[in-house]
């Protein structure tokens, strides 16, 4: 199991591969978890201090933390080197993570085109694996897009391009989690392999009471920011912001701007323990190939309000999720939410269910 991220870096590839390797230990498979180790001067840029002295004490904190999601067990860790580049904000590879992977029956890589960014990675044949899977979590063309870099369009086609190939030479199984990701001569199919934390289906319905709206996601321009100070300002309505991120002050300053009502929180890795309070979320992104914190929303038995676009296409299959074309439709969907009881999410808790997803993943690799 490869991983482009891990936590304490509060990203889907960090949550998702750490799910699906302990989903997979507790299977009973034998699971190799393989993540980028990152020195003091890159913890620092990225966390703003150095919050581990060695690999060891950064797996003793990830089973710290999974002793707070439940009865998991860490599986077999080892690491490779990576640097925090802030200009890209990402963490890349400092060597060929597919060939310090261990044997295998079946490597399964998140973002596996992003594992590819160090400039001499083995092709198929080095990887020691019968099958290799490739998990495609992130739409880099649209954030390249958005990013204001010059020439947009046509750096956006070369990186798709690049990504693309990077996958044709080492991916035996590309898959997505949403219609929202191609790319060219990628065959990707769609599969739900990925779940939401078993708290969410614990959390207590909402009642007439419950009245609270939210935003949680990384303070990135990209995730539709500028929207949802309008949303709040033209609603006037008060929206609490979980998370944060480098445009976090430029945010501030633009919601001020605006007359938005946002009140300002931190990043929440136990969320469920205080979505209890919500009625509704919030998700302006346009950028997701599938929304966690969504998903869990959906979960948890939330409204959600969402942009009409292909990351979100898989939600439309949910009652609680309602969508907009514009802001004119933003605010009637968030008024009909504020006047109706979601429904009970039985099928987002089937659908979402973190261990059925690992069985899923487990046939796609012929386990």
């Amino acid at each position: 199991m490869l991983t482009s991220a891990a936590l304490p870096w509060m990203t889907g590839p960090s949550f998702i591969s750490l799910w699906h390797a302990c989903g997979l230990t507790a299977l009973g498979y034998r699971v190799v978890y393989v993540l980028p180790w990152l020195d003091a001067h890159s913890q620092q840029r990225l966390w703003g201090e150095a919050r581990f002295a060695d690999f060891e004490e950064q797996l003793a904190w990830l089973q710290s933390e999974l002793q707070s999601f439940g009865p998991y067990k860490l599986p077999d860790c080892r690491p490779y080197r990576a640097r925090y580049v802030a200009g890209m904000g990402s963490i890349v590879p400092m060597e060929d993570v597919y060939r310090a992977a261990p044997p295998a029956r079946c490597l399964v890589a998140s973002e596996p085109e992003h594992l590819c960014w160090y400039p001499v990675t083995t092709g198929r044949k080095g990887i020691r694996a019968d099958k290799t899977i490739g998990l495609c979590m992130t739409d880099y063309e649209t954030y390249i897009r958005m990013s204001g870099l010059p020439f947009p369009g046509s750096l956006a086609r070369l990186v798709s391009y690049l990504h693309g190939r990077a996958l044709r030479l080492r991916i035996d199984l590309p898959l997505s989690l949403s219609p929202a990701l191609t790319l060219p001569g990628v065959t990707m199919p769609v599969e739900r392999v990925t779940g939401v934390m078993p708290g969410y289906a614990q959390v207590p319905l909402v009642t007439e009471e419950t009245e609270g709206i939210y935003f949680l996601g990384a303070f990135l321009w990209e995730k539709g920011l500028d929207d949802l100070a309008r949303i709040a300002a033209r609603a006037d309505r008060s929206i609490d912001v979980i998370g944060g991120g480098r445009d976090e002050a430029e945010f501030r300053a633009f919601a001020q701007k605006e007359g938005a009502d946002l009140r300002f929180f931190g990043p929440n890795r136990r969320f469920w323990s205080d979505i209890g309070r919500y009625r509704i979320m919030v998700n302006p992104s346009r950028s997701e190939i599938l929304c966690t914190a969504t998903a869990d929303a959906l979960v948890a038995g939330r409204h959600v309000i969402l942009p009409d676009c292909p990351g979100n296409l898989p939600y439309k299959a949910y009652s609680n999720a309602h969508f907009y074309t514009d802001l004119d439709g933003a605010l009637e969907a968030l008024d009909y939410a504020l006047k109706t009881v979601p429904e009970p999410p039985v099928a987002a808790r089937e659908d979402f269910d973190w261990m059925s997803a690992c069985r899923r993943l487990a046939g796609l690799a012929g386990l």
